[in-house]
């Protein structure tokens, strides 16, 4: 059981792209739809006079009978009606608001229920992955090459938190947020796949301290059954993956990403987001 606990943990942590499925507790009587949503949300730039922006914004779908997972990734330049406070981009909603108010955007956004949220800022992420002893991810070699900070690692390499964290945030290519975006998701399955080592079962007290001092989550206090149900047949890498995509432009001066509806529509779909 407690390699199950682990990996569920470590998922939690890593929002840029993190679920904590070691949280997922709820009951026919509180969540009765086939899926849970999650709103998985990593902030950067926090200072003690603002929450700073989530950079990463991603929505974990769990069917609760198949355990099939879904991954849809929202580009934080993505420009949207801000709960409160007019049209923005989406990553303004926690500078302006607070968590709820991002959660009620993604779902004004997306027509779709967010059932819980994990929050986890980019310091926090850096500890995780070195508390790990590193994720093993493929570089792309453009991206090498353009941060010397990867000390030339290219192909399937070994990161540290800190190299793994400015390779997820390169977006100085032709991919853009979209590349961005995409390794988020890699980045997500390394981390469970780390987690599944049995070199790393001897951290797991290690890993829940950094839990309950890092990870701002509603999800309630663990229980071992449910916890058993969702995680028996789970498999991360055969998850379904989709990205909001749309047009890149500028308006007064500020780079947004306006949305394709259709094309956003029928990747929710797709993903099941609304089941």
């Amino acid at each position: 059981m407690n390699k199950k606990i682990l990996i569920l943990a470590l998922i939690g942590i890593f929002i840029l792209v993190v679920a904590s499925f070691s949280f997922l507790l709820f009951t026919s009587e509180t969540n009765s739809r086939e899926r849970i949503n999650i709103l998985l949300l990593g902030a950067d730039a926090r200072t003690p006079q603002t929450h700073g922006f989530t950079d990463s914004i991603e929505i974990l779908s769990i069917d609760k009978n198949t355990k099939e997972v879904s991954l849809l990734s929202i580009p934080r330049d993505t420009r949207v009606q801000i709960v409160g406070n007019g049209v923005n981009k989406i990553n303004h909603a926690y500078a302006y608001g607070d968590v709820n108010t991002t959660i009620k955007t993604v779902e004004n956004f997306l027509d779709v229920k967010i059932d819980y949220y994990i929050l986890v800022d980019f310091t926090d992420f850096k500890k995780m992955v070195d508390t790990l002893g590193g994720i093993t991810m493929n570089v792309e070699p453009h991206v090498s090459a353009a941060r010397p900070e990867l000390h030339g690692k290219t192909g399937e390499s070994r990161l540290t938190g800190a190299e793994a964290l400015i390779y997820l945030r390169f977006r100085s290519d032709n991919a853009s947020e979209g590349g961005r975006m995409k390794r988020h998701q890699q980045a997500i399955k390394a981390i469970i796949n780390e987690a599944l080592k049995p070199s790393n079962i001897l951290e797991a007290p290690t890993i829940f301290n950094m839990l309950r001092e890092n990870v701002k989550t509603d999800i309630p206090p663990l229980e071992t059954t449910v916890i058993e149900k969702l995680i028996t047949g789970f498999d991360i890498d055969n998850a379904t993956t989709g990205v909001v995509t749309g047009e890149y432009t500028h308006i007064n001066g500020i780079n947004y990403m306006i949305p394709d509806m259709n094309k956003t529509e029928e990747t929710v779909i797709k993903l099941g987001l609304r089941n």
